[in-house]
């Protein structure tokens, strides 16, 4: 099936969101001189893999003040900083690790600085009571626990999970142009009422703002979760919307609310979850 209309909203949405929360919120902590450690994937088995303690690094290079992963390993003289491709060095920003390849030594001593978001950020075909009643996260992996590599592809805590809800299309003008209506819910767990305060203000005050199209094609990462070839300078969102100036979605209206204290007690794990409602506007010519 090729891309249609809801793969680019999701697309669209998806990365708009995620750098809306990290620049209007400055929603990312950075670290610097952290270890790395060796671990097996037997997903990816040619590859040597060192495993931070923390996933979801930013790699969008627009937000300032964020930190870009610098990786360090042992050279001729002493702890050196390790470019791009050297022994097939790739980064893993969504799984918080750098990829070797296979001949690469694993006692080799490995660290870095990057940027972590405070919110990783997931796209899910769940309810949100699915979410919330079934969910097995990782409580607070990020911050309390030993340091150790992180897991890769568990869904850490905190976090926020997109969905789209409902999609209609409501006549807007002659020669068939529709305004297409969609719902996406954002469902935020936080580790506690500051964290969650913050990333409901920021989208309180998300209402009237628009954010350009991105094709389906246009997600900045690729299997092994580096930034794409296409983009051989870096991700900057600023510059992949620009793109598109045209091409615009209309955050009609944006709600924001946090789940009642009656509630609280069905949740199997100590978090602070609120919910954050968009109402998406395009104008549009459907049938064609």
């Amino acid at each position: 099936m090729k891309p249609l209309y809801q793969h680019k909203l999701l697309t669209s949405f998806y990365l708009w969101f995620d750098h809306f929360l990290l620049d209007r919120g400055s929603a990312y902590k950075n670290f610097q001189g952290t270890d790395f450690y060796n671990y097996a994937d037997e997903r990816i088995q040619n590859k040597t893999v060192f495993g931070s303690p923390y996933k979801q690094w930013v790699y969008d290079k627009s937000i300032n003040g964020a930190i870009l992963p610098s990786i360090s390993g042992e050279g001729p003289s002493g702890n050196e900083e390790i470019a791009a491709g050297v022994s097939g060095m790739s980064v893993d920003y969504e799984n918080g690790r750098v990829l070797f390849d296979s001949s690469y030594p694993t006692t080799s001593p490995i660290s870095g600085g990057y940027s972590v978001k405070n919110f990783n950020t997931y796209v899910s075909n769940q309810n949100e009571e699915s979410l919330i009643m079934e969910g097995k996260y990782k409580l607070n992996a990020r911050y309390t626990r030993e340091l150790t590599n992180v897991a890769p592809y568990d869904e850490v805590t905190p976090a926020v999970f997109l969905s789209t809800t409902t999609s209609t299309n409501e006549p807007f003008a002659l020669g068939g142009e529709d305004n297409t209506i969609s719902n996406i819910t954002a469902v935020a767990f936080a580790e506690n009422t500051y964290q969650l305060d913050g990333i409901l203000s920021v989208f309180a005050d998300a209402s009237k703002e628009v954010f350009n199209g991105i094709p389906y094609t246009g997600s900045p990462l690729d299997e092994y979760g580096n930034i794409k070839s296409t983009y051989p300078t870096g991700y900057d969102y600023n510059n992949v919307a620009n793109n598109n100036p045209t091409d615009i979605f209309f955050v009609q209206n944006t709600t924001v609310s946090k789940i009642s204290d009656k509630m609280d007690k069905f949740i199997p794990v100590p978090l602070y979850v609120g919910f954050i409602d968009f109402e998406i506007n395009k104008y549009r010519f459907p049938r064609q």
